[in-house]
């Protein structure tokens, strides 16, 4: 089971290529800030980007680095494409593969039902299903949640949505406990209330220690804490999503000096007035 604070890690480049050594400092970072897990290749790791060979770099070095789970993101168009991810990721090492709806080619919800099974049959590994209708232009409905929930190595789901209202009806229509995680940072005090276990975090980026305080005080029970940090973030949490993600993250860990500004094509780099906001918030 996965909950807390898990940071969807970005991917450091210099040069245009992997920056291995800002890699290995992130990771360090994650581990002694209080993250629960980390995510590599997801949207904000710009893993649509990345070749082959940079996957295999990337998982690697996070596995030897990490002392937290790596989760590996996993998306394409074609299922033959993610069942080869998904399989690299079980081949070099990682505790779960988080699999987003396909997109371009679109199906109905048989059709993500039976990609997200040929996935499941083909590895061995936990799966989180990744909803992101923003990205994917398709939504994984509740019931199709539901009934994947039902094979036995899909374990939960990251929800990138505003209708928090999801997490209450997967938490009693689902026949196992599952971890439900919000994949919105905005939206993440909501989706704790209603059930949710923890978040798959932008914000977590630049401020992993109070992201990791901030779930914490929601399972202590700690309200006064919790809507504080709540309140705190929240300006940061839109300013992270001023621009399309990852450029805005990718530009705050500039500012903070913590790897380059740089964003591989079709990406580019934030505006000036994006830049500037970030440094406010940022403090």
């Amino acid at each position: 089971m996965f909950k807390g604070s898990i940071v969807a890690l970005v991917t450091p480049w210099k040069n245009n290529s992997l920056d291995e050594e800002a890699l290995v400092n992130l990771i360090h970072w994650h581990n002694q800030a209080g993250t629960s897990a980390v995510v590599v290749g997801g949207s904000t790791g710009e893993g649509a980007l990345l070749t082959n060979s940079e996957r295999e770099i990337l998982i690697q070095t996070a596995i030897k680095e990490s002392t937290l789970p790596i989760i590996v993101g996993c998306g394409a168009p074609s299922t033959w494409s993610v069942i080869e991810q998904a399989q690299q990721a079980e081949r070099l090492g990682a505790k779960a593969v988080l699999v987003v709806t396909p997109y371009y080619c679109r199906t109905t919800q048989e059709g993500i039902y039976q990609n997200f099974k040929a996935v499941h049959d083909a590895t061995k590994l936990p799966i989180l299903l990744y909803n992101n209708p923003g990205r994917t232009v398709m939504e994984i409905s509740v019931e199709t949640a539901l009934r994947l929930f039902d094979l036995e190595r899909v374990v939960g789901i990251k929800d990138s949505t505003a209708d928090t209202s999801r997490a209450a009806l997967m938490r009693k229509g689902a026949n196992k406990q599952v971890c439900l995680l919000s994949g919105d940072d905005p939206y993440a005090a909501g989706y704790l209330a209603q059930g949710g276990d923890g978040l798959i975090s932008i914000t977590a980026n630049v401020k992993p220690e109070k992201m990791a305080e901030f779930v914490g005080a929601w399972h202590a029970k700690n309200w006064e804490k919790f809507h504080r940090l709540n309140t705190e973030l929240m300006p940061i949490h839109y300013a992270m999503v001023t621009e399309p993600n990852p450029m805005p993250v990718k530009a705050a860990m500039g500012i903070l000096g913590k790897c380059s500004d740089d964003v591989r094509l079709p990406l580019v780099g934030v505006s000036k007035e994006t830049e500037a906001k970030l440094k406010v918030v940022l403090g």
